[in-house]
């Protein structure tokens, strides 16, 4: 990272901490990473500005795995919290970086872990090994979303919160049943106690959606 680089970034940093103050908490996907000198220097930078965590500081987004020993030469380089996790399939795939203490923050994604049974059991470990859980989860859709609420509430003292869709088309709720609406009030959402996963997919509703070549997806 260039001199000009590296102050244009810590600009639009701070820029943000401006606007949510101590109000909003600020996380940053650092994906798809930067070198190892450059991911340590950022993350000192961040100290004063109390940033939740940096996300994929050195794989990033494109790497569905880790090197754990990076990630622990960062993490124990600076007071941030570091956190990664998103494309990691399966428990055993952590174990690495839970037990090295390599991050302080982990992020499975349901749809890539195997499932919200293995997300849980990550939680747990992480717990154990004193490290926080924050789970990915923005390209999972509503059904996803769902997931995400049902486990979110089972997990230990160790869970922060989780990333969600946002785009709210018209169309959701045309097509899944027993979402709340608005989702998310006040940066909270309320868990919904009906069974399973608590929504219904609607396939008579979401074949008027679908585009001509996709017409019998549903047969």
């Amino acid at each position: 990272m260039t001199e000009q680089g590296f102050k244009h970034t810590m600009a639009c940093i701070e820029a943000m901490k401006k606007v949510l103050w101590d109000e909003v908490g600020l996380a940053l996907d650092c994906g798809p990473g930067f070198t190892l000198i450059d991911a340590i220097k950022l993350a000192k930078a961040c100290e004063p500005l109390n940033i939740m965590w940096l996300e994929d500081m050195i794989t990033g987004d494109y790497t569905p795995y880790v090197l754990a020993q990076l990630y622990r030469d960062v993490t124990m380089s600076t007071s941030t919290p570091i956190h990664t996790g998103e494309q990691i399939y399966l428990r055993q795939n952590f174990k690495d970086l839970i037990e090295m203490q390599a991050v302080r923050v982990v992020g499975p994604d349901p749809l890539a872990v195997g499932g919200i049974a293995e997300l849980k059991w990550i939680a747990e470990y992480a717990d154990l090994h004193g490290i926080m859980m924050a789970p990915h989860g923005t390209a999972d859709g509503l059904i996803g979303l769902a997931a995400l609420v049902q486990v979110s509430a089972t997990l230990p003292r160790n869970y922060i919160a989780f990333e969600y869709p946002t785009g709210k088309p018209a169309w959701w709720y045309d097509i899944i049943e027993g979402l709340p609406d608005p989702i998310v009030k006040n940066g909270f959402i309320d868990v919904w106690d009906t069974p399973g996963l608590g929504v219904k997919f609607n396939v008579k509703a979401a074949r008027k959606y679908l585009p001509d070549g996709d017409k019998d997806f549903f047969a």
